[in-house]
């Protein structure tokens, strides 16, 4: 197997054992990306994995692996446990894949996976081709789920029945629901089933911009094929609009929501201030500069609700309690980032996201619960267009989004 830089992703050959894999592991020291798809791990290989990176010696890794892969390694309940032990209270993780895999559908076990998933970071879950997990699985899964992270979630091709519509449809209804990917196609949910589905969609969720419930065993419902083909295609029609709908309606936003940021820090933490929010003394009654802070002052002056009012122009698709969370944090000066730890590219030939600022490895975080590049770190872009540090950014602003409430549109005023 050819060696790769440190934090370039790893690849594991189906052949190693986990004590190869975890050789490997510990000679990179940091790895971004971790395929181990195929690689025999079984329960007793999950274990010692993650035991090894519970541990100080993989301690490197864990704060910068972003990318788990885990497909087809005959993982059940023991090794589901030892996932969960990763997982909890983890920001770094974005992406795990445990396709494949039995896993398992006792209730305790499915309950500790889900209590970790919701004190993590997690955005995709992909659980496809996992044909025994079936109803008992999901009715342990989606009731507990109530991270506001989690973006993406794919269930496809998992036994799953209309026994379970119920299940799902409470959760695309309920506030904990957050995706914008839900993948339930390959099941047996039923043409009825799959309409309840859509119609919750429909008249309850503003998250879920791209849904799929093709149903394997549609052709077995009752009537005739002609009236099923109309069914389906209405049903289609309908979750069409209403992705859309959704689509559109979190881009702007967001949008708003980061642009309403900006103006408020502007606004609210002007050069000089430090605990109030009202403006310094001018030097000078007479100048302009003195004008214009005279000026800003009657602003201050006014009622905090006629702020909001005024500041609604700036944001008019947020909600009344977004657009109190938003000014809130803008003005509150803890909440700015600290000095020096924005990456940054060095030009060369092989561009390097690095931090500004060194430090041990004992106090390397994660800035802000995100998977801040390393200066370790080689990315291999061939320009200044990184895509690492853009989705480093782009994570960043969700995740503020996220913890303001600003990740979706929101009703009421």
């Amino acid at each position: 197997m050819s060696e790769f830089p440190e934090g370039a992703p790893y690849r594991a050959n189906y052949s190693l054992g986990v004590e190869a894999i975890i050789r490997k592991i510990r000679r990179r020291g940091i790895v971004h990306r971790l395929y181990l798809g195929n690689s025999c791990l079984g329960d007793s290989g999950c274990v010692r994995l993650f035991d090894f990176l519970s541990s100080p010696a993989g301690r490197p890794c864990r704060e910068c692996l972003t990318e788990l892969i885990l497909t087809q390694n005959d993982i059940g309940p023991r090794g589901l446990l030892a996932v969960a032990g990763f997982m909890k209270d983890n920001t770094v993780l974005r992406e795990l894949c445990l396709s494949g895999n039995p896993l398992t559908r006792d209730a305790g076990v499915v309950r500790e996976f889900v209590t970790s998933l919701n004190s993590s970071r997690l955005c995709t879950l992909q659980l496809l081709h996992s044909s025994s997990l079936s109803d008992p699985f999901v009715q342990a899964f989606l009731p507990g789920l109530t991270t506001p992270y989690l973006r993406q979630l794919d269930m496809s091709a998992i036994n799953m029945t209309r026994a379970v519509v119920p299940i799902i449809v409470d959760y695309v209804k309920s506030p904990r629901c957050h995706l914008e990917r839900l993948q339930c196609n390959a099941n047996s949910l039923s043409l009825p089933g799959a309409r309840s589905i859509i119609d919750a969609i429909e008249k309850f969720n503003y998250t879920l911009g791209k849904v799929n419930v093709d149903d394997q065993h549609m052709d077995e419902d009752g009537g005739d094929s002609e009236e099923r083909a109309v069914a389906w295609q209405e049903g289609w029609r309908i979750l069409s609009s209403a992705t859309r709908r959704n689509f559109g309606s979190r881009i702007t936003v967001k949008t708003q929501a980061t642009a309403l940021l900006r103006y408020c820090r502007a606004l609210y933490l002007r050069s000089g201030q430090r605990e109030s929010l009202n403006p310094p003394q001018p030097a000078s009654p007479l100048s302009r500069e003195s004008l214009r802070y005279q000026k800003s002052c009657l602003f201050f002056k006014l009622p905090f609700e006629i702020h909001l009012e005024i500041l609604t122009f700036l944001a008019p698709a947020l909600s009344y309690q977004q657009l109190v969370r938003v000014v809130r944090y803008a003005a509150d000066i803890t909440s700015l980032p600290r000095v020096g730890h924005e990456p940054m590219v060095k030009p060369g030939g092989n561009k390097t996201i690095v931090a500004r600022d060194r430090v041990s490895a004992v106090e390397r975080q994660p800035f802000e619960g995100s998977w801040r590049p390393p200066e370790w770190w080689e990315c291999h872009c061939f320009s200044f267009n990184c895509s690492a540090l853009r989705r480093w950014k782009r994570e960043r602003r969700d995740i503020w989004l996220t913890e303001v409430g600003c990740d979706t549109w929101e009703s009421g005023y």
